[in-house]
């Protein structure tokens, strides 16, 4: 993403909000209508009152109901019909909005790519449905781990990327290796045989010259690190500017427990 780039909006938002401004019109004309009518009309003013409150509670339920549609709508467009997550449209104006925070109050911010490992298998063995459901299930198992100031969206695929704001990368990779150990004990089954997923990280913590399409690509070297080497790990790409943790060099695959 360029960071030059605003927040993601999508333009049927531009169109339900002309909606509810047509809505807001419509009950401002109302009353002016009100408001000039001729005086001498032989229809009771009570009645006049009643017809208009009438007319403005309708309108107000039109505007209500658009509301409700905006808010649906807003929802459907950022997130993943498959497995709920927020999608890549989120992401990027999420990753927008923490990137500038970062810049600004100079606070820590973790990324983190994630992927389940030899996914493309249980589709080829069990089908595509339970490779649905596995993708539901993991990325379910995921979410609810994180904590709630962190932010996780689906990629495409079986690829996530996790946003993880005030967290330094030794924080990170604790609670993602966690995320990863709980993962691969999750009992599956399909078509009468059990089995298991596994999943891999690669992350980075962002630095002052960074963007995110900068720490993107260290994270995304560390998956490939992780993919390469045995998989079912939670790899680290630290640029030598960083000082959370820097205790073998910029390239840390393991890091010990400092508890």
């Amino acid at each position: 993403m360029d960071d030059s780039e605003g927040p993601f909006i999508n333009k049927r938002f531009d169109t339900l909000a002309g909606v509810v401004s047509d809505h807001l019109t419509s009950i401002q004309d109302a009353l002016r209508e009100y408001q000039t009518e001729d005086k001498s009309s032989d229809i009771p003013v009570s009645e006049q009152l009643e017809a208009l409150l009438k007319r403005v509670r309708g309108i107000e339920a039109e505007a209500e109901q658009t509301k409700r549609l905006l808010k649906s709508e807003r929802h459907r467009s950022n997130h993943d019909n498959l497995t709920g997550l927020h999608n890549r449209a989120a992401y990027n104006e999420r990753a927008f909005l923490e990137l500038r925070r970062n810049k600004r109050y100079h606070r820590p911010l973790s990324l983190a790519v994630c992927d389940i490992d030899f996914f493309k298998s249980v589709n080829d063995r069990f089908g595509h449905r339970v490779g649905d459901r596995v993708l539901r299930i993991i990325a379910r198992v995921i979410a609810i781990r994180l904590r709630k100031t962190d932010f996780i969206a689906r990629l495409g695929g079986e690829e996530f990327v996790i946003l993880m704001p005030e967290t330094y990368s030794a924080e990170a990779y604790k609670v993602l290796d966690k995320i990863r150990k709980m993962v691969k004990k999750i009992p599956l089954k399909a078509k009468g045989t059990g089995f298991n997923v596994t999943i891999s990280f690669g992350m980075t913590e962002l630095v002052a010259d960074d963007s995110m399409d900068t720490a993107f690509e260290r994270a995304d070297k560390a998956l490939y690190r992780a993919k390469t080497s045995g998989r079912d790990s939670c790899e680290m790409e630290l640029k030598k500017s960083e000082t959370s943790l820097d205790l073998v060099g910029d390239k840390i695959s393991s890091i010990p427990d400092l508890t």
